[in-house]
């Protein structure tokens, strides 16, 4: 009885405190309307709102990936505020965000883009940047350790850039890290999950930052998110039409901005793919502090990728414009451009924010979806006329041998059987081999048996090509990574050349040896060329060898099509002649009746 009526007790003090805290929630949420409507309009608003839409509409496609409340980030964040003890009205707000991230956005729009503009607390930017991404998908989890465990196409070249991205950063520069090896996992899982995009080398500067910020698997699934509802994915599938796009519309609002400045650049042969892409492709990661780049990504979570690309991209220009103008050099602007230059007019990289902020209303988002109907106007204009970006010279040479046979008798028929099922289609043709005669037959096998041969060649050969150029591709790399290190000996050479101190023997001697190493790298670059167009030239031969088969199974195709006809022909005069055959033995037999008759009468 004792025990029964503690427990009522320990119930009513369970259900006292969950009462408390709703009432603490409410009252919470009410101070922040009140701030919220003491805010003049923020501009940015819209761009907020935009995105809870659009996101929203994409999730709503996709059940499988179907975002969920997640109280492990309500945890996480009150033990994170427990532990930094924490009680100012600015965590109250982020609070409030991780409890109901789009019942913030929707009645307090004003007081979010202004916390936005003043920075989302290192502590918990992860937990913010997940409950604005809407990650929280047991099944990207589910899926994440399911991946894992399989082997990536793209892992040669995955662990090739790990080395190249972020060589700064204590996280990512120790090879083999634990920062390495998570993001390595990442991106492997992420050309496994969509093979369409694979893998590309700026991927790895978007996933960095989501590293940074929270553990491994919650980052994939932010990264899905990134890609799939903020407009990230087209710019890295094999055509990148995304970043097509993305540079027209940057190319448009340039020249409306700040029409100074793209004149002077377009004088001196600089266009926007020069320096924009590696700005879109990371984020910016690429070359500015990651300070910086965290705040970026909190707009870009909260009002999109596209938008935020855009404005934080004119106006820095815009900020720099003079110290632009001032250069006159080539290299010099695109020196300046793409380096952390662009970034010394800031002693704070919250006024970057403002100054993007500020051009909200002159980069709308009907202003953007303007430019896109523009461009993909433009686009369909000239879609007849684009050829494949990875169109091969045997399908030139294939397109060529089916041209020729056109215009024979069943020169149609075996074009559109070729064209649709290539080579595999070969083997079909042996399918009516009882109407064929056995010399035929014997031809047609010993044509085949040859073609597997040469086709066992031709993916040796195409192998063969491939590890060339990817071992190619590695010594210019080095080669490259040898230029570098040469280069910045040589500066600091010309820095202290005027100083009576001497260089040490060492750098000189390190620099003898650096210049006979790259000597000695690019001989086996000429050489893995030369290499490289000998099996090209073996390639295009087996190519040659393959269509010559082609033409002869084709006319043998076509002489046992004539066979046959021929066969039917005579089949079918043997068949009148036999039917007039009959008829005469009967005229016969009726004439033998009509001649006993006679004789009867």
């Amino acid at each position: 009885m004792l025990q029964l009526k503690l427990s009522y007790q320990d119930q009513d003090h369970s259900l006292n405190i969950k009462s408390n805290n709703v009432l603490d929630q409410n009252y919470l949420f009410f101070k922040l309307q009140q701030e919220n409507a003491k805010l003049p309009p923020q501009a940015s608003t819209a761009f907020i709102l935009a995105q809870i839409e659009r996101q929203n509409a994409l999730l709503e496609k996709d059940p499988k990936s179907i975002y969920i409340q997640s109280n492990q980030l309500k945890a996480n964040f009150t033990t994170i505020q427990r532990l930094v003890k924490a009680s100012t009205d600015d965590w109250g707000f982020w609070k409030a965000f991780i409890e109901n991230p789009d019942q913030v956005a929707l009645q307090l729009p004003h007081l979010l883009s202004l916390k936005l503009k003043l920075g989302i607390p290192p502590q918990v930017r992860g937990l913010i940047w997940q409950a604005m991404s809407k990650s929280a998908s047991l099944h990207l989890e589910t899926v994440y350790g399911q991946l894992c465990k399989e082997k990536s196409p793209h892992e040669r070249i995955i662990q090739r850039d790990l080395a190249r991205t972020y060589p700064c950063i204590d996280m990512f520069k120790q090879e083999n890290g634990q920062g390495q090896v998570s993001m390595k996992r990442i991106l492997e899982a992420y050309s496994l999950y969509d093979s369409d995009v694979g893998y590309c080398q700026g991927l790895a500067f978007l996933v960095g930052p989501l590293l940074m910020n929270m553990a491994e698997t919650q980052a994939f699934c932010v990264f899905v998110r990134l890609m799939e509802t903020y407009e990230m994915r087209t710019m890295f599938t094999s055509s990148m039409e995304g970043l097509q796009l993305r540079l027209y519309q940057f190319s448009i609002l340039l020249r409306e901005i700040l029409p100074e400045l793209m004149t002077f650049l377009e004088q001196h042969d600089i266009h926007p793919a020069m320096y924009a892409s590696q700005w879109f492709l990371t984020l910016f990661a690429y070359a500015f502090p990651m300070q910086l780049i965290d705040r970026i990504y909190d707009i870009v979570f909260a009002e999109g990728a596209s938008e935020t690309i855009m404005r934080v991209s004119i106006a820095m220009l815009k900020r720099s414009q003079y110290a632009l103008l001032a250069n006159t050099e080539f290299e010099d602007i695109l020196d300046f451009l793409t380096s952390h230059k662009l970034c010394e007019p800031y002693a704070d990289f919250g006024h970057v924010i403002s100054d993007a902020m500020s051009l909200s209303d002159m980069i709308t988002r009907d202003k953007m979806e303007q430019l896109s109907k523009e461009y993909n106007g433009q686009q369909g204009d000239t879609k007849g006329q684009m050829t494949g970006f990875w169109k091969r010279r045997r399908n030139t040479i294939f397109n060529k041998r089916l041209t020729s046979i056109d215009n024979t008798p069943t020169g149609t028929q075996v074009r559109s059987s070729l064209q649709k099922k290539r080579w595999s289609s070969i083997s079909s043709l042996s399918q009516d081999r009882s109407f064929y005669h056995k010399q035929d037959n014997e031809q047609l096998k010993l044509i085949l048996k040859e073609l597997r041969e040469v086709k066992i060649m031709h993916q040796k050969t195409f192998e063969e090509l491939i590890k060339v150029q990817n071992d190619n591709q590695d010594l210019v790399c080095e080669r490259d990574a040898l230029k570098l290190t040469i280069t910045e000996l040589e500066r600091q050479r010309d820095k202290t050349c005027d100083s009576p101190i001497m260089l040490p023997s060492t750098n000189t001697n390190l620099q003898q040896e650096l210049l006979a190493k790259n000597l000695q790298l690019e001989q086996e670059c000429k050489k893995l060329s030369w290499e490289l167009e000998m099996m090209q030239s073996k390639f295009d031969m087996v190519n040659e060898g393959q269509m010559a088969l082609v033409d002869r199974l084709v006319s043998l195709k076509i002489e046992m099509d004539e066979t046959i006809n021929e066969k039917k022909e005579k089949e079918a005069c043997q068949l009148l002649t036999k039917l007039e055959n009959e008829r005469l033995k009967l005229e016969i037999k009726r004439l033998e009746q009509q001649n006993i008759s006679l004789e009867t009468k």
